[in-house]
């Protein structure tokens, strides 16, 4: 009965997480990063670039994070960018979101005094050995109509 609550337990061990895999007390996993904006397009130096939608207060984009991950992970989400709105900071992202089938999104908002800058959005996670990851990306806020 014991020996067969061990099988189990191995055994589900083996399944869940990104290939999470716990042996002598170490923790192995293949998880990963990565930031994608796929609406964007993105240049040679791997800027993506964002167009303003005249008109608009603001003009808004979706942004992916690939963690690898077969589990539910909160991945936090900042910017080195945003605006004073009401004697308050507001940033660019939304600051956390969860993965869908290993894929978190969040949104990018720009604001009309951000056309020209480039922004850079960061994005982490930990998965279930601890591990730290982070990814970053730069977008270009454009107005070339």
């Amino acid at each position: 009965m014991v020996k067969k609550l061990f099988i189990y337990i191995f055994i589900y061990t083996l399944l869940v997480g990104c290939d999470t895999l716990i042996l002598n007390n170490e923790c192995e996993s293949d998880c990963f990063l990565d930031v994608d904006a796929p609406n964007l397009q993105v240049d040679v130096n791997g800027y993506y670039h964002m167009e303003w939608l005249e008109g608009y207060t603001q003009t808004f984009s979706t942004l992916d994070a690939n963690t690898g991950s077969n589990e539910i992970v909160k991945v936090m989400w900042d910017s080195d960018s945003g605006i004073n709105y009401g004697n308050y900071w507001v940033s660019s992202v939304n600051h956390a979101s969860y993965t869908d089938n290993g894929t978190a999104h969040t949104v990018l908002s720009a604001w009309e005094e951000q056309i020209g800058d480039t922004l850079t959005v960061y994005a982490w996670y930990q998965d279930e050995c601890d591990i730290e990851y982070l990814d970053s990306m730069k977008v270009v806020i454009d107005n070339e109509i």
